[in-house]
Parts: C-alpha cells; sequence; structure tokens
C-alpha cells in the first residue's frame, strides 16, 4: 500500500481508503477492531479511534501496507509468521506488565530504531537479564507482550502503585522514560520457561548479543519466531488495558489466535485451559483462617484442590483474586514441585482430583467446589490417595 499524498485532509483520506479497500467499509473495520462510535456518527470518530489504538494514522497506513490479514493488531500470529518477523527479543530485569504497561528505553533514538524496524502489534519477547532479581528467571524466557506506536513517558504507562519507588531511586528515576505503551501481555508458566541460550541461538549467539539485547532488542529469526508456537502461555492484564479475569495455559497457537474482536476489548474475558498433561495440586491459605472464616477453625487449614498444566499460574490467579491483605495461597503440594511427570490428560488428573475431594469431605469439611476445611494429616492422606488414583486410571 502507497504511502498517502500529505496535503491537508490525507489522514482522513487514508482511514476511509484503508477502510473501503481492505475491510468493506467503517462499518466493518470499527467491528473487526472492536470499536465503539460513541454516539457519533461513524467517519467523524473513525480518526479519533485510529490514534487511540494505533498511535497515528501513519502507524495505521504501516499496519496494513502488507494487507488486514497481516496486521498484528487484530492478529497476533501474524507477527510470528510474517517474513521478516515482527517478532523482537528484549531483555528486562522482570517481567510485570500488570504495574509496567510499557516498552521503556532510556535513550529517545532507541525508541525510533524500534519504531522504524517494527509495525504496531509487534511482538516483544521478554527474557530476564542475567542479574534480574529473582536468581530463578535469569536468561530464562519469561514471556511476551504486543507492542502499539503509541508515545508517552514511563509515568504514563507506569502504575501508581510503582510509581513513589521508582522517582525515589537516583539510578532508576530517569531510566526507560521514552515509552511505548504495551497493549497485551503473556507469562510463560514458571514450569515451563526455557533458557534463552537454548530457544532462540541464532539471536542469543551465546550471550554475545547480549549487550544489544538489552539496549534496544534484536528481532528474532524466522525459524526462532516459529518455535514461539511451541511454548506454553497464558494472557496477563496490562496496566491501562482490560482486565483479564483468568490466568489460564495453553498452547501459543490456540492462545495467541483471535477470540474477540479488536485488540483493546473494553471488557474483560476468560479463557479456558487446553486438554493435555497435567499436574496434580493442593493450595493452602495462609494467614488466619478464623477470621477468614467468620468461625473457629480449630487449627484446620484451608486448602484448595485441583489440576492444571501450571500449579503455580493456578496459585496466582486465586491471590490475584485476592485484595490486598493478611491472606495468599502458597502451593502445599504438587507434582511439579515433587518432581513427577505430569499426568497424560486430565481425565487423569480429574480421577486423582476427585478422590481429594472425596477424602477431604469425609474427614473434614466442605466449603463449596473445591474448597476444603482439613487437618494436616487429611490433606496428607488425600494427596496420597490421589497419587494413586490418577496413576491407576484407565478409560
Amino acid at each position: 500500500m502507497s504511502e498517502p499524498n500529505r496535503q491537508p485532509g490525507w489522514d482522513k483520506q487514508a482511514i476511509n481508503r484503508i477502510a473501503s479497500d481492505l475491510y468493506g467499509g467503517l462499518g466493518s473495520m470499527f467491528e473487526a477492531h472492536g470499536w465503539a462510535t460513541d454516539g457519533r456518527v461513524i467517519s467523524q470518530i473513525a480518526p479519533t479511534k485510529v490514534v487511540q489504538t494505533y498511535g497515528s494514522v501513519e502507524a495505521f497506513v504501516r499496519a496494513h501496507q502488507d494487507g488486514r490479514e497481516w496486521n498484528a493488531m487484530l492478529d497476533p500470529l501474524a507477527a510470528i509468521r510474517a517474513d521478516p518477523p515482527q517478532v523482537f527479543l528484549k531483555s528486562f530485569h522482570g517481567f510485570d506488565p500488570e504495574t509496567w504497561g510499557f516498552l521503556g528505553y532510556t535513550e529517545a533514538s532507541s525508541r525510533e530504531k524500534f519504531v522504524r524496524e517494527s509495525k504496531p502489534g509487534a511482538l516483544l519477547v521478554v527474557c530476564a537479564t542475567s542479574k534480574a532479581p529473582n536468581s530463578k528467571e535469569r536468561l530464562r524466557v519469561l514471556g511476551m507482550q504486543q507492542q502499539s506506536h503509541i508515545y508517552g513517558t514511563k509515568w504514563d504507562f507506569l502504575a501508581p502503585e510503582r510509581q513513589a519507588a521508582e522517582r525515589s531511586d537516583p539510578a532508576r528515576v530517569d531510566a526507560w522514560a521514552n515509552a511505548l505503551k504495551a497493549l497485551r501481555a503473556w507469562r510463560i508458566p514458571e514450569e515451563d520457561r526455557p533458557f534463552v541460550r537454548d530457544i532462540f541461538p541464532d539471536t542469543h549467539k551465546g550471550g554475545a548479543n547480549g549487550t544489544a539485547i538489552g539496549s534496544y532488542g534484536l528481532r528474532l529469526t524466522s525459524e526462532e519466531a516459529l518455535r514461539i508456537l511451541d511454548l506454553p502461555l497464558y494472557e496477563v492484564s496490562v496496566f491501562g488495558g482490560a482486565p483479564v479475569e483468568a490466568l489460564i495455559p495453553g498452547p501459543a497457537q490456540k492462545i495467541l489466535s483471535p477470540s474477540r474482536p479488536g485488540p483493546v476489548s473494553q471488557s474483560g474475558y476468560m479463557v479456558r485451559e487446553a486438554e493435555g498433561p497435567k499436574h496434580l495440586y493442593i493450595l493452602r491459605l495462609h494467614g488466619d483462617a478464623d477470621k477468614f472464616l467468620g468461625y473457629e477453625a480449630s487449627g484446620h487449614s484451608i486448602v484448595k484442590v485441583g489440576f492444571s498444566v501450571s500449579p503455580q499460574t493456578r496459585c496466582d490467579a486465586h491471590n490475584g483474586a485476592l485484595p490486598a491483605c493478611a491472606f495468599e495461597w502458597k502451593i502445599e503440594k504438587s507434582t511439579y514441585v515433587e518432581q513427577r511427570s505430569p499426568f497424560p490428560s486430565s481425565r487423569h488428573a480429574l480421577a486423582g482430583e476427585g478422590e481429594m475431594k472425596k477424602l477431604l469431605a469425609n474427614e473434614g469439611k466442605s466449603l463449596g467446589g473445591e474448597f476444603f476445611l482439613a487437618e494436616t494429616k487429611s490433606v496428607d492422606r488425600a494427596w496420597k490417595a490421589a497419587i494413586v488414583a490418577a496413576e491407576n486410571w484407565k478409560s
């Protein structure tokens, strides 16, 4: 698609032309993006919606230059399959899109380099630096975020609860100030995070490209970009974006496939965990059980039983549903922590979960669904029974 003639009114002309040629009209373009007219004439509100989503009309044109089907803003998989891939590797000290909703550069020129080399909707694969605060994350691939070309400062896209600490640290206050807003983000379950050197060897080059990856990011090769599809992912909320109401891991191919209109839907949504190998787990609620229940727990624990491809992710999801308080879910038992292989299917794991529910209901007290009040010895017995049942399940 050719660049628009930069005469007065070129921006509206470009929007209308793309809407007509690639979507069949403004109405269909609004539907594809999940945009509302807000009670205004669609042709009048279209430029505003374009800029709010893409950052500028120029970015909107760039996103469509290879056609609608290659617009990664509408389909993240298009970024992976593009030639060259719209997928870049960048190292962070950590990955917390819920409070850090942007890609930040200390030097403005580095931000401009990324904008020149990328299109709106490009994917940024995040690996942890060798000095990341969490030693378990160092040099591992943590997740991925989808980038816009929406400019701002880090203060525009940083959660309020982080700003005081950021401003009071002389080493950080002026760092990463040149920002591009992130649109969506996905984590890799803790149990499945590969080392960056193993999954992206051509780009990583045994660490020789570490400075470039940390400073501005490097594009993955086509072969490396496709390896993302072999990873399990779960979507998480991005600060300033729509909430993600369930942290359910699944194959990247499925998780990244478009399932709702538009890149910036204004309501939350839920996804289901895909079929496949599963781990059993028991979570225990830490805190004053008497106060949580509103009656005497008699020294018993509040536990939650279940199965998942990633017990840690399920634990994180339950903690995410709690307000900041004196209570926290922690993994009491899991087949992953015990270094057992996952069970081959959800049916195997379901048999184990069923045994836990039955024993805990008999020896303790059901709190509804998968939640129970039970003694430690009952929890231990339920766990052993679950392992046996899952191992011996037959169709």
